[in-house]
């Protein structure tokens, strides 16, 4: 069995403009495979506007694969999903927040593990 190497992630960023806004992990290295077990996420300001949104999804490889959409959502909510997703080297988690509001402080928390891999995909 590959030696699995637990992962906790952050992501913290301040919004600078409003509009649509894109918070993204770092992808995943060559190597690798994560498994991220539980992802959370919050925003400090309320989106505002016509489309008002947050949808997670892994990106990688020329397109998004969604997993998650939370509508219309508010400041200082925790949001969470909590299944396991795969990632393959070069892909990486990203929250869309659309109408986000200037200077809002968006996180998103990643917890999981990793584990080394052949290339081919098998285990080492």
């Amino acid at each position: 069995m590959a030696r699995k190497d637990s992962l906790r992630l952050r992501y913290v960023e301040t919004i600078a403009s409003a509009g649509l806004y894109s918070l993204r992990s770092e992808p995943v290295e060559t190597g690798y495979l994560y498994c991220i077990e539980h992802t959370a996420w919050e925003i400090s300001l309320a989106t505002s506007g016509g489309n008002t949104r947050c949808r997670l999804y892994i990106e990688g490889h020329g397109y998004k694969h969604y997993l998650a959409e939370q509508v219309n959502p508010v400041a200082n909510r925790l949001y969470t999903w909590s299944k396991n997703e795969f990632l393959h080297q070069g892909e990486r988690l990203v929250l869309d927040i659309d109408q986000a509001q200037a200077t809002t402080v968006a996180q998103m928390l990643l917890l999981g593990y990793r584990e080394a891999i052949k290339a081919g995909g098998g285990e080492k």
